[in-house]
Order: C-alpha cells, then structure tokens, then sequence
C-alpha cells in the first residue's frame, strides 16, 4: 500500500484529530496576498445572533502552504473577531504510518481543510454559540459549537474545526463561485436570554371574549346525506378578535370591521371555518403545524391573498409546491392556478418542469390558454438550466449578489436569474413587500437598489 492509498483509507474511517502539531516548513503569510471580503448578511439581536459572509477571491491561486490565511478584522459583541483559513489543512492530522511503527502527517493535498475563528482583541472569557458554514445550492457543510469559551491566550482565542469535512479540491470542485469561497459565520452569546414576551402575550388573546372588541361570524354550507335524500343546511361559527391588531396584519379584514357597528357579527361566507381560524391563529403570533398545512393548503393560499396576509400565503405556497407532484396531465392547470392566486414560486417550479422535460411538453401540451407574461419566466428557468448543465457558476445562491452594488441593467439581469426565493429574501431583509410576480419582485429590489 503506497502513502496515498494509506492516506484515503485512514482519513475515510477517522473520527478524530490528533493534537496540533507544527509544521517545521509553516511561512509566514502576508495578508496582502489575500483577496477577502467581510459582510454582515443579517443584523439581529443578541440573542438571535449575527451572521457575517467572509469572501476569499481567488481560491484557487492561494499558496498550497500549512499556514493561516487570515481574513480582516470584523466586530461583533464588542470584540474583533477574525477568520483563519488553511486551505490545506493545518498539519493537525496523524495517520498511520503503513511502511513503520508510529503515525505521520499525510501530504498536503491530503489534508482536510481547517477552518478557525480567532478572537482578536483582548479581555475576559468570552462564551459564544457560533456555527462556520460553505455551501452550494443545497449543499452545506457546518461546523458549530454551542460553548466555546474565547480567552486570550493563543489556544483559547481560536476555535473551529481542524478536520473540515472536505479537502481544497472538494471545494474547488464544488463549493466556489467564480473562483470564490464564501465561509458564512452565524454568532450568538452563549448565556441565556429570555425572550421578549409580547408575542405570547399577543397569542394569548386570540379567541378572548371579554377583550375583543369585533366578531367574525364564518358561514357555510353543510352537505347532510341520509339515504337517497340530500338535505343542505348552512352552520355558523363566531370568532372574536381586536381591531387593533387586525390593523396591523391584516388590511382586509380590518377594512371589513370599519363597516360594523359594535359587537355586531360580520359575515364571512367564502371561507372555511376551520381555514379561517387558522388564519386569525396565525394573525395572533401562532405557527401551523405541517398537518394543518397539507390539509389546508389551497384554502389558506386562497384565504391569505383575499384578505391580505401576505407572509401566511406564502409559506402555504411553500408547502404546496413540496406537496405537489408536477406531471404532463396537470401542468397548465398548475400554471393557471399560480396565475391567478400570484403564486411566483410555484409558477418558478411549473417552469423549471417544462425545462426539464421539454421535449414531453412540446410533444403533448399547447399552450393557447396560457397567461402571456410567462415567457420572461421561462427564460429565467432556461438560463438556470442551461447553467446547470454547463457548469458555469449561476446566481441562484441566496448571498451571491448584493442588490447595492447593482444598478441599472446589470443589476436588473442579475437580478433575473437569482430564484423566487432569494428575490424575496432580499426585499425581505430591506423591509419591502415580498409578495407578487417575479416582474414585479425585481422592480421593487431595483428601484431600493
């Protein structure tokens, strides 16, 4: 067995590390020949945590060397903070030696790559939940700890992973965007923060009486079978609720309590019961559940949009494309119905289908009763696949572009390759309207650009 084949076996089957050990070669390393890039993705509170995208430019030309490529200073929770990365391990890992007793490094090129973040600045222990992520498309690799103690003396100022789950030429293969690595670092302070109680506050008054100040009376028709006869016969259910509250999540409905006079019961006939306390469940703070979801899906998308409760349609629209198996018979259908609930999404997936089986479609389908405006659509997913097959690097990762930085129609063709859901994401994180067609999810992210 050669020192390669010794090197693959051992590192195949290995679930540690062995301490760190110098390397007598290790040179000292300039960052000036480092091209990096530091930005703070999502500003949250303390005690959600922030998270930080460090860019290296360039992965491929950095030195194939056992020394730390270290990235600029950044601040979070008072301290100044670094990434180090060793693209080709950081001699830490021991394998055995096939030819003689004892272990040995492997060859660099058959290191794991470490990653580490360093504290920089000085000061009392520092306890910190963090994770350190690469990813591409789907595909993650993570490591996290949820105790690490930063001191100040050269062992306790680093954590992070001598042995990331994947060598330089995984990455290079799989992980770069136009000769990039992206390392996405999500920090948290590790001690205990209660949270604030306003939303279970909020939660607690849906369905109470003695608060309310509107009631909803959901009225619907009940089909009753007895034999051969067919009786119908309409029920009703009455939901309180607080003005205030509706005037804030959902417009409709607060628009419908300005025509009611007192306790007087408005009349809500094109609704479910059931759908519809879900929906004032989910106006109140509360989460669905998955079954409530898949049950329910196409009544809460329908009911969501009438009355505007943007964020609950769209993780319905969520749950209703993993739910839905898109095929020959129900394609235009699909297209018809994201037409005309404004589903982007799942207009996205019905896209993406006919890409994929284009020669099914063209063999089977026509096309006349189509809307008009999902020819730019599917351009879009067209672009998408064709760089997929390609292998050229595509803009459908969630951070690859920054909307600020584009302008004009540049930024407006970036733009329009980047997927439904990181169009929303975007508007999301600049506080915009996340609901409506891709057209118009562009429009809104150019003209905050």
């Amino acid at each position: 067995m050669n020192d390669d084949d010794a090197d693959d076996e051992w590192l195949a089957n290995a679930v540690g590390v062995g301490e760190e050990i110098p390397d007598d070669d290790v040179e000292s390393f300039s960052l000036g020949h480092v091209d990096t890039k530091i930005e703070e993705l999502r500003p949250h509170n303390i005690s959600k945590g922030r998270t930080f995208s460090v860019t290296y430019n360039n992965f491929e030309e950095l030195p194939c060397r056992i020394a730390p490529l270290p990235s600029p200073n950044f601040s979070c929770f008072g301290h100044e903070w670094r990434i180090e990365l060793f693209p080709n391990g950081n001699g830490s890992i021991r394998v055995p030696s096939p030819n003689e007793s004892g272990t040995r490094r492997p060859k660099r090129h058959k290191q794991p790559v470490a990653i580490f973040l360093v504290r920089v600045s000085e000061g009392k222990q520092t306890n910190i939940k963090y994770s350190i992520a690469i990813k591409s498309g789907d595909m993650k690799i993570i490591s996290h700890r949820d105790d690490a103690e930063f001191g100040d003396d050269y062992i306790d100022s680093r954590w992070g992973e001598s042995w990331f789950p994947c060598f330089r030429s995984d990455i290079t293969e799989r992980y770069l965007r136009r000769g990039a690595l992206t390392i996405h670092v999500k920090m948290q302070i590790g001690e205990y923060i209660p949270k604030n109680p306003a939303s279970s506050m909020m939660l607690n008054l849906f369905g109470n009486e003695d608060f309310s100040d509107v009631v909803f009376e959901v009225s619907e028709q009940q089909i009753i079978s007895n034999n051969e006869d067919v009786d119908a016969s309409k029920s009703s259910v009455q939901f309180h609720a607080h003005r205030l509250i509706l005037q804030n999540h959902s417009p409709e409905l607060a628009a419908l309590c300005a025509t009611s006079e007192g306790m007087t019961p408005i009349i809500i006939d094109d609704v479910k019961s059931e759908v519809f306390r879900l929906l004032l469940y989910y106006v109140y703070g509360g989460d669905i559940s998955e079954e409530e979801f898949v049950a329910n899906t196409e009544d809460l998308i329908k009911a969501a949009d009438k009355y505007g409760v943007v964020n609950l349609k769209l993780e319905a629209e969520v749950w209703y494309v993993n739910d839905t198996t898109i095929t020959i018979d129900n394609v235009i259908d699909l297209l018809q119905y994201a037409g005309a609930m404004n589903c982007a999404l799942l207009k996205e997936a019905v896209m993406d289908f006919i890409v994929d089986n284009k020669e099914e479609v063209i063999k089977h389908l026509s096309f006349q009763d189509v809307p008009g405006d999902m020819y730019k659509d599917l351009l879009a997913a067209m672009t998408r696949h064709y760089e997929t097959e390609s292998g050229e690097d595509s803009d459908d990762d969630e951070d690859d572009v920054d909307g600020d930085e584009e302008g004009g129609e540049k930024g407006k063709l970036v733009f329009s390759r980047l997927r439904i859901r990181d169009l929303r994401q975007k508007l999301d994180e600049k506080g915009l309207d996340v609901d409506g067609s891709r057209d118009t999810l562009i429009a809104a992210l150019m003209e905050h650009s």
